[in-house]
């Protein structure tokens, strides 16, 4: 049965267990945490040396998987086969009617003392194939590349936010968005980067400053402070970083830059000319966070509406000249300069 992440977390909480589990797909944050959730919590400590097996793909055959399946727990009810890097396991790596007759034989009579679990991480089985359609028999199916599971962009910083709550934090709105605008959209990055926090800090509010000091961002040189030096129209600050991005071209490539500015000032077109002021009303209007409207509300302040239609337009001649649309002979870093330049002085 395929069912989402928050469905067979909540009957994890509630000690409703299948005896298999398929666990594929490419948000492997997801696969992660209910992994780790049976290795340390569903065979008691004392009794994790006879009766948890922590396989991997590579080193084992699907043979041995079931041998030990079938194997009974000692001085325990039950007992825990985990398969991590499933996705190198001879039965997922190649289609071998033979190896699938294996697993195929093992469902039909199931050792009910064991349960079995596979890690298929960025990897999902074709569900037209005989051995998805057995797993969708006989286990619990979690597709974290499914849409039922994806957090989307507009839905992060309510996701980070809930995560720090379930440890017991906070985190400033400021911090907040230093993070999502430095990693992105990668939920096992983003709890790796949480996890070091918890461990450092001293009291339960995660600020800006912890997440500069223990994620390793420059503070300076990234997209929050980017937009932060146009809505303060400071010259010499987005100069500075531009240069900075143009020297890094493989982690701020110019296509990215020239779509951020064009949606920052395209919205702040927006709040200009329905005469915007409420922080609330700003959010709602142009789909941001209530902390990112407030720039908004101070960019309101810096430009006039003639000023952004002009800047509008040489963000897309820009755009059509790095796609080679219009030809002109000059370096990313040259034109990026003279669009600073025509959004400062012009």
């Amino acid at each position: 049965m395929i069912q989402s992440y928050n469905q067979i977390t909540k009957d994890l909480s509630e000690d409703k267990f299948s005896k298999i589990y398929l666990l594929m797909g490419e948000e492997t944050f997801f696969i992660k945490k209910i992994s780790s959730f049976f290795e340390n919590n569903f065979i008691e400590d004392q009794h994790k040396g006879f009766n948890l097996e922590i396989l991997y793909g590579r080193d084992t055959s699907i043979e041995k998987v079931i041998n030990s399946c079938k194997s009974f727990p000692m001085m325990s009810d039950r007992k825990l086969i985990l398969i991590k890097e499933s996705q190198e396991l001879d039965i997922f790596k190649r289609n071998n009617e033979k190896k699938n007759e294996v697993l195929i034989n093992y469902f039909n009579n199931i050792n009910l003392t064991s349960t079995l679990i596979f890690c298929l991480n960025n990897k999902t089985l074709d569900k037209r194939s005989k051995l998805f359609k057995s797993f969708e028999n006989f286990s619990s199916i979690l597709d974290s590349s499914s849409k039922e599971n994806k957090i989307y962009d507009n839905q992060l910083p309510a996701w980070i936010k809930s995560q720090v709550k379930k440890n017991n934090y906070s985190i400033s709105d400021e911090g907040l968005f230093i993070l999502i605008e430095n990693i992105g959209n990668n939920l096992e990055k983003i709890d790796n980067g949480l996890s070091k926090i918890y461990s450092n800090v001293d009291n339960n509010n995660i600020t800006k400053e912890d997440i500069i000091k223990y994620i390793g961002i420059n503070r300076e040189y990234n997209l929050f402070e980017f937009q932060d030096s146009l809505v303060d129209r400071n010259s010499i600050k987005c100069s500075k970083i531009i240069k900075y991005f143009i020297s890094n071209e493989k982690k701020y490539p110019i296509q990215q830059l020239i779509i951020y500015m064009y949606n920052f000032f395209s919205k702040l077109l927006v709040v200009k000319s329905k005469n915007l002021t409420d922080v609330n009303n700003i959010s709602s209007v142009i789909s941001v966070h209530p902390y990112v409207a407030r720039s908004y509300v101070k960019a309101n302040q810096n430009y006039n509406l003639n000023e952004l239609f002009i800047i509008i337009n040489f963000i897309r001649d820009l755009d059509l000249i790095s796609k080679g649309l219009k030809q002109i002979k000059s370096s990313n870093q040259s034109l990026m300069a003279e669009l600073i330049y025509k959004i400062f002085y012009k």
